[in-house]
């Protein structure tokens, strides 16, 4: 599982959690977002892809502070 987080003065705002749940190191793996969108990232090109895909699935219009 892997957590993001953004934080503003030490206050959480957005939080984006996601699950592996096909593949293995090395290769293409399957994600489930927590709000239940599936995507794909290659595991050899590191997390920070994986954690803009991530940020990628929140819709701005929806947040509210």
């Amino acid at each position: 599982m892997i957590t993001v987080s953004v934080l503003i003065n030490g206050y959480p705002i957005l939080t984006r959690s996601a699950s592996r749940i096909a593949g293995e190191a090395g290769e293409v793996c399957t994600y489930k977002i927590d709000e239940g969108t599936i995507i794909k990232h290659n595991y050899n090109k590191g997390f920070v892809p994986l954690v803009k895909k991530m940020l990628n699935t929140i819709d701005e219009k929806k947040v509210t502070f």
